[in-house]
């Protein structure tokens, strides 16, 4: 035992020694104090000897200070355990996947600290050998001998994954059949920039094979296996292109036309070019994209099972497109009273097309697209769009909704909604309840297509186990079926995951108004209603607890 010599602050009555084997410190009541005994400053004493980081015992100190207030006549006698030394302590945790090590850190209570020699035995021990982390094991074991510690010292290599086929588009402003996604997430369709012609020989697509992945390394020094890519064949959907002589994994045009991409692909529409539609042309009706230089006047119909370009103007004209309906300058239709529609009047331009009717400005006309985007000013207009309307670009004057029955299945934006003097606008945003019925038609197609893949799994096992019983060419054109399969798979698989993405949305539908909406306009979301009576400013409606509220500050 080592006796420690209490300083001159410290009370003489008190005598402090270590028990080095057990690493203790005692004390010993030397004398009664005249004054008592106080808690205060037993601890205080214990802390001006040097033991104050120490793992104190309180229950001792009490038990002392009892037995002083007592004056135990055995006091000389007995000795109390005051404190305990305790050597630092660590603990290395490895996670389960092995791909990072905790270091953790108790820092010492009179004893000696960890050092960076105990934790470098320790992970040997454990097998630890990669991504050590130097600096952060020296700096924990530092700053360890002072305060808790949890630093995470050696992490796994991770593996890099293998990349899927890349179709790249060789044709920058190539029309896409399929949404471009924002940096918001979100579909746009803004951007509709001019339309590009190719001439036959021009390369469309690049086909980039799929890469190998670069296995990982755990920190054990184990191999962490990396995923290769999946490879697709070009789409079994393509027109008008062919791989080129040169080089297979480009897609060249092998006619004059407009092309478009589609996914794991391109095709060429033919194209059909007028200076515009009236008598003298007649109705037009083509397997391709129609560009119209001039107006379509009032009474045609144009009907394209590619896209409809317009230059001009469009009157009380009919366009039909299996794409996009494009108007640069705007449509001027007029309301006609049509006794089969219970004599309501009905609009005498009609727009219809499978992907986005584009216009500056639109007036008394019916439009059933996926998106629509106007401009500067849509007026007295009937419009069902499965995703969003829009009304108002970039550097619109007006972006006004006026009049008529809006329709969409996830947005409608503009910046005022509704007119001082006109009558009743009516917004609706909700689900279409025809994508339920796409999903299941979809699943089912799904299905049918990996029973398929499985078959054909089985088949080229079969072929591996017997080559001797089938052709010679068998293997290599079920092995090229499989591929196209699997093609279909990721397709339908895309379209799905699309599909449930925009159901999810319609959960969230909005109408966004920027600036101002008026009295007299009708909000629907789902089945709930609301009302404008008076004039306000923009805001975001949507519907919280059931209830459609209007929040005037869009986020």
């Amino acid at each position: 035992m080592t006796d420690q010599t209490p300083q001159d602050s410290s009370p003489t009555w008190l005598a402090l020694h270590v028990d080095e084997e057990d690493h203790r410190l005692i004390a010993r009541v030397t004398a009664l104090p005249e004054q008592g005994a106080a808690s205060a400053a037993v601890m205080e004493h214990i802390t001006n000897a040097g033991f104050g980081t120490w793992v104190i015992s309180d229950s001792a100190i009490k038990d002392l200070v009892n037995a002083v207030a007592k004056a135990d006549p055995s006091l000389d006698q007995r000795t109390f355990c005051l404190a305990r030394r305790h050597d630092g302590k660590f603990n290395l945790t490895i996670d389960p996947k092995r791909e990072q090590v905790v270091l953790n850190i108790e820092p010492p209570r009179g004893g000696q600290p960890v050092t960076e020699v105990m934790v470098r035995e320790r992970m040997a021990a454990k097998s630890v050998v990669h991504g050590i982390d130097e600096d952060a094991l020296t700096r924990a074991v530092l700053l360890g001998e002072q305060d808790p510690m949890e630093v995470v010292i050696a992490r796994a290599t991770p593996p890099a994954h293998g990349s899927d086929t890349v179709f790249e588009s060789l044709i920058p402003k190539a029309r896409r059949r399929m949404p471009h996604i924002d940096e918001r997430g979100r579909a746009d369709y803004r951007d509709l920039g001019e339309v590009p012609q190719v001439k036959p020989g021009t390369p469309l697509v690049r086909r980039h094979p799929a890469t190998a992945g670069v296995p990982g390394v755990n920190v054990l020094g184990q191999a962490i296996p990396a995923r290769s890519g999946r490879e697709f064949p070009f789409s079994s959907k393509l027109r008008n292109v062919v791989p080129s002589a040169d080089d297979p994994a480009v897609l060249e045009s092998t006619l004059h036309g407009i092309p478009v991409l589609i996914p794991r692909g391109a095709m060429v529409e033919e194209s059909l070019e007028v200076d515009k539609v009236d008598l003298s042309s007649g109705n037009l009706s083509f397997e391709g994209s129609v560009l119209i230089r001039g107006d379509v006047v009032s009474g045609m119909k144009v009907t394209a099972s590619g896209d409809i370009l317009v230059n001009g103007m469009v009157e009380g004209a009919i366009l039909e497109a299996g794409g996009d309906i494009q108007i640069k300058r705007g449509v001027v239709g007029q309301l006609h009273q049509d006794e089969t529609h219970e004599g309501k009047s009905r609009p005498t331009a009609r727009l219809k097309a499978k992907g986005t009717v584009s216009s500056r400005f639109i007036e008394n006309a019916w439009v059933e697209a996926d998106h629509v985007l106007i401009h500067e000013q849509m007026v007295h207009c009937q419009i069902s769009a499965t995703h969003e309307v829009t009304v108002g670009g970039t550097g619109a004057r007006k972006g006004q909704i006026v009049g008529g029955s809006i329709r969409a299945g996830e947005q409608i934006e503009c910046h005022m909604l509704g007119s001082p003097t006109a009558p009743q606008t009516q917004v609706v945003v909700g689900a279409d309840p025809k994508l339920r019925d796409q999903l299941a038609e979809l699943e089912q197609r799904l299905d049918a297509q990996h029973h398929l893949a499985e078959e054909l799994v089985r088949t080229l096992n079969f072929v591996q186990q017997h080559p001797e019983r089938v052709a010679a060419d068998f293997k290599t054109r079920a092995t090229n079926t499989l591929a196209e399969v699997e093609g279909h798979v990721q397709e339908l698989e895309q379209e799905k995951a699309q599909l449930l993405e925009q159901m999810a949305r319609f959960q969230d539908a909005t109408i966004v108004v920027q600036r101002r909406i008026y009295s007299g306009v009708e909000v629907c979301i789902g089945d709930k209603v609301r009302r404008i009576e008076a004039e306000t400013l923009g805001g975001v409606f949507k519907l919280q607890e059931g209830e459609v509220i209007l929040d005037h500050a869009p986020g």
